[in-house]
């Protein structure tokens, strides 16, 4: 067989191309698996070799005698030269000459030179890759002892990467500069691509004076390795700026002159570049710098700039299916980083409006922004802020108006409104095109009389999570879609901005909606009143704590507007919550639930009027954990309760189950507990009472005045003395909360009688003959006085003795029985003074000395009075007043 056929090559006197052949042959034909093949392989590769010599017989003849011995002392030279030393054509004329040696004496010389180049110092990879390449290095490192294949090996590795420059440009240098600066370089190369920039930055940072070759590559990479470190250089700065001004369109040198311009502190330079890359290109770092920058020089800008980087890719196409998961990454959705920057920015202080907007985004909690909500303020910050809460709660119509806001003039300011909208356009295209779309529609407006959601959208999962997405919007609603939609998704149970819709389905159950029915009010005003009132609803306390006083006064509400009759009421109460409780209106949808929310014993025990015993009820069913450690004053207010006829048969019922399932051993409890539930009952002993903290003064009060007004509920109504005790224990706070709200209920009961009387039309003072009427001390003094000198003039002129004693008797105890009314009195103290007349005669005029009571009584309205002026206030106000008791300043509303 041919030596060329068994190498597979053509006839030719390249002896490359023969050494080549013999090298990929080789591996197949290892002399200890293979001894026959290889053998036969070294004999066609040697027979080739002399049939190429031979066929340049001139160039072998003129050729000197190449030996090992020359190599190596060439290759020494070459490593001594520090002209050729970097060279790799130096180096490359050194392997040609490699190619007049036998393969036996290259083979023993192939190791010889890799040991030399391990012990040589620092050499240039790319004249190193010739030489290993030539000689074949890697296919050799099974063949050598460990340590030098080790050696081998790590070598190979490094020399796979480029020089840091052309290393043929060190040529003319002393040798000591030129290992300098290849070590400097390399050390540099690889500080920046295998450990941290800081330690890049603090090597380039140790003072250092070395020669640079230039190398335009090698400079343009330096300056991005500075630039990617934060490491300014002025020359590298101007370098940038060349640049820059040449190609204004490329980004790549605009960004290293933003990364230059910040890390020399160029501030102005930086924030323009910064801002520039990111509204062309939304360049990452951009977006890290300029908030950066932000927190720094215009903190209350910073929640708007991390909103405007929130900014995702919208899909390309709308599937009409909705299998398709493209709707919900069409969805709005915050990005992973914008997470991340809200809770830095919470560590921050950025300022009210600022912070409000960063634990919105948070923790959900809108409450503290709705002040900046309501506001008309025309400073920059606010409109940009109430623009960031439309993208997230706003309906089509609010963001169809922001797409055609201006452009401001600041820069910043810009930016930010440039990104706002083009989130806009993102959830506009959202709630315009997604497939969901159609379906909530259709649902909302079916005719069915219960119409059913589709089964996709009614499971849990990705579509019926898009679809609490989509009522997260504040939108207007019908009644009816409210009725539909609070079943269908379980408002009740949701929290965040779906408990707003929940309360607009509360609201509309009692019989107001907050459709946008007002001629000329805009999308904007309907959105933030409408955020107002729900939130009113939700958190009522907290509300009228977080909204300033004039808030109410600013408002400029619609008068059919739900809020409005409130408004009026929060403007005379300066918009605070104790004791706005009283004075709302029941008959009000609005006012009524707002009632409910704020109905607490708290609430109940701070009112400036007397709550009905009808919200105490509900006070008491809602809280009735509160009065946990007050039991006998539980045990008293569901007793008043019970026996209390303004309540419906149903509460009266509850309230008796309620009463009946206290127990105790002791022998006292039995028929106490008994004896309130017929409405006469006896006091327990003073030790059972003060060890369960009630006094024995209260009680008794309370058991009195309970048994008269279950005895004769119109006449048991008791004097003004026992009221202001009553009343005097109600507001003690050292008293048990049920004892506290008993008290209450006694009087709210006793004010509902009062009320009652004072209905009735007033009697004339000289009405005589009207004995169940009431006197003043002032009317008794002057008819005294006409009844003395009538009966005197009968007697003395006309000698007249049975008129007379008529008269003088009569008319006396006609004026004694009726001042005995004004002090609450009857026919039974009536005696009782006529028979002290016959002892002291002149004693009826005491009575023009005792005070009457204030308070309408079961004889009527006092003296004087006409109508029910005296209690416009409330019983409570007239009691505290008597009492002396001394409230915190506050503005009372008029009454309803």
């Amino acid at each position: 067989m041919s030596c060329w056929i068994h190498l597979g090559i053509e006839p030719t006197r390249d002896l490359q191309a023969i050494r080549l052949a013999y090298r990929n042959l080789l591996p197949r034909h290892h002399p200890e698996t293979d001894p026959q093949g290889f053998q036969a392989l070294r004999e066609a590769y040697e027979a080739a070799l002399q049939q190429a010599r031979s066929d340049t017989p001139e160039q072998a003849a003129n050729a000197p005698a190449a030996t090992a011995e020359a190599s190596r002392a060439a290759f020494s030279a070459l490593l001594d030269d520090s002209r050729r030393r970097f060279d790799p054509r130096s180096w490359q004329h050194f392997i040609d000459g490699l190619e007049a040696l036998p393969v036996e004496q290259l083979s023993m010389l192939s190791t010889e030179l890799l040991a030399q180049v391990l012990a040589a110092g620092p050499l240039a990879h790319a004249c190193l890759r010739l030489l290993a390449q030539r000689l074949g290095w890697a296919e050799q490192l099974l063949r050598l002892e460990f340590e030098l294949a080790r050696e081998a090996d790590q070598l190979l590795q490094r020399i796979e990467q480029d020089d840091p420059f052309d290393t043929s440009l060190l040529n003319e240098w002393p040798p000591s500069a030129q290992l300098e600066t290849l070590w400097y370089c390399r050390t540099l190369q690889y500080l920046y691509e295998n450990r941290p920039l800081f330690e890049f930055r603090e090597f380039v940072q140790h003072h250092s004076c070395l020669p640079l070759p230039a190398d335009e590559r090698f400079l343009q990479r330096l300056l991005v390795q500075f630039s990617q470190a934060g490491i300014g250089c002025e020359t590298l700065h101007l370098i940038c700026r060349e640049r820059h001004a040449s190609a204004p369109q490329d980004l790549d040198w605009r960004y290293l002159l933003a990364r230059q311009s910040s890390a020399l502190g160029h501030e102005a330079l930086a924030y323009e570049h910064w801002l520039a890359l990111w509204r062309e290109a939304r360049h990452p770092q951009a977006a890290g710098w300029l908030l950066k920058w932000c927190a720094q020089r215009q903190p209350q800008h910073l929640p708007l700039l991390i909103q405007a980087f929130d900014l995702a890719d919208a899909p390309t196409r709308w599937p009409q299916d909705l299998e398709d998961p493209t709707p919900e990454y069409g969805s709005p959705s915050q990005r992973p980083e914008t997470l991340v920057r809200w809770q830095q920015a919470a560590h921050r202080e950025l300022g009210p409006l600022a912070d409000a907007f960063v634990r919105w985004r948070l923790d959900g909690d809108e409450l503290p922004l709705l002040p900046w909500l309501l506001t008309d303020d025309s400073d920059s910050l606010v409109p940009l802020y109430q623009q960031a809460w439309i993208l997230h709660r706003g309906d089509i119509a609010l963001l169809q108006q922001l797409l055609d806001r201006p452009a401001p003039a600041d820069p910043l300011d810009a930016l930010i409104v440039e990104a706002f909208q083009a989130q806009a356009r993102q959830h506009l295209r959202w709630l315009q095109q997604s497939p969901l779309l159609p379906v909530l529609q259709a649902f909302l407006a079916s005719r069915a009389a219960e119409p059913q959601l589709p089964p996709r959208l009614a499971a849990a999962g990705v579509v019926r999570d898009m679809a609490l997405r989509w009522l997260e919007r504040l939108r207007p609603y019908t009644a009816e879609q409210l009725q539909r939609l609070e079943p269908a998704f379980a408002l009740k149970q949701r929290s965040g901005p779906l408990r707003t819709t929940y309360l607009q389905a509360r609201l509309a159950a009692a019989g107001r909606t907050l459709e946008p029915s007002v001629p000329g009010q805009t999308a904007w005003d309907w959105q933030r009143h409408t955020l107002l009132t729900l939130t009113l609803l939700d958190q009522p306390e907290r509300c009228l704590e977080v909204l300033p006083a004039d808030c109410w006064d600013r408002l400029q509400l619609p008068p059919d507007h739900p809020l409005h009759a409130l408004q009026q009421l929060l403007r005379a109460t300066q918009g605070r919550s104790r004791g706005l409780l009283a004075w709302l209106d029941d008959r009000d949808p609005l006012q009524n639930l707002l009632a409910q929310c704020l109905l607490d014993p708290a609430q109940a025990l701070e009112a400036e009027r007397l709550l009905g015993n009808e919200r105490l009820f509900a006070c008491y069913r809602g809280h009735r954990q509160a009065l946990a450690d007050d039991p006998i004053g539980e045990m008293l207010l569901c007793a008043v309760l019970y026996h209390d006829p303004g309540l419906s048969d149903e509460q009266r019922g509850i309230v008796l189950r309620t009463l009946s399932s206290f127990t105790s051993e002791d022998a006292w409890f039995a028929p106490f507990r008994d004896g309130l539930l017929r409405g006469r009952a006896s006091r327990p002993p003073g030790t059972v009472l003060q060890d369960l903290g009630c006094t024995a003064e209260n009680c008794q009060a309370v058991l009195d005045t309970l048994a008269g007004l279950v005895k004769d509920e119109s006449l048991g109504v008791p004097h003004t003395k026992v009221l202001r005790i009553l009343q005097r224990a109600k507001d003690d706070p050292a008293n048990g909360l049920g004892v506290r709200l008993t008290m209450s209920a006694l009087l709210a009961w006793c004010e509902r009688l009062l009320l009652r009387r004072a209905e009735a039309k007033a009697v004339a003072p000289w009405a005589f003959w009207r004995l169940g009427s009431r006197l003043g001390r002032g009317q008794f003094l002057l008819q005294t006085l006409v009844v003395l000198l009538g009966s005197g003039y009968l007697l003395l002129e006309l000698r007249q003795w049975v008129p007379a004693a008529i008269l003088l008797f009569g008319g006396t105890a006609s004026l004694c029985l009726r001042r005995l009314h004004d002090m609450g009195q009857g026919a039974p103290m009536l005696l009782l003074w006529l028979a002290l007349t016959f002892m002291a005669p002149f004693a009826p005029l005491a009575l023009a000395i005792m005070p009457g009571e204030p308070l309408p009584n079961r004889f009527g309205m006092p003296p004087g009075s006409t109508d029910r002026q005296g209690l416009a206030a409330g019983l409570q106000a007239v009691l505290r007043r008597l009492n002396g008791w001394r409230p915190t300043a506050a503005v009372r509303p008029a009454p309803h």
